[in-house]
């Protein structure tokens, strides 16, 4: 009974080695190219039906998996932005994303 124990141990083991292992790149989160919605960056009710008039975005965006990847045409510091997210926390969302509904 110990060894049947041992062997699923080190096939569990075995896996989670092959899953995890590799050079796997975090690109974040992914909504596409919003500059080519309707109101470009800033969220609109159709968009963002869930979050609407939610101020706490960080409920649902993890701020550590957001603006890794630039995903428009357009050349855009990533790397400030991320910055700025990190820095300001949610209360930089506004900036470029409008308030999301938020009187």
């Amino acid at each position: 009974m110990r060894s049947l124990h041992t062997f699923f141990i080190l096939l569990g083991l075995s896996f989670l080695s092959v899953s995890c292992g590799g050079s796997v790149v975090n690109e974040g989160e992914n909504y596409g190219d919003l500059l080519g919605t309707t109101d470009g960056l800033v969220l609109t009710q159709d968009e963002h039906e869930a979050g609407w008039g939610r101020s706490e975005c960080d409920l649902c965006h993890n701020l550590e998996n957001i603006h890794l990847t630039n995903r428009t045409s357009l050349n855009i510091d990533m790397e400030a932005i991320r910055e700025d997210v990190l820095a300001e926390g949610i209360t930089s969302c506004v900036t470029c994303h409008g308030t999301n509904g938020v009187e």
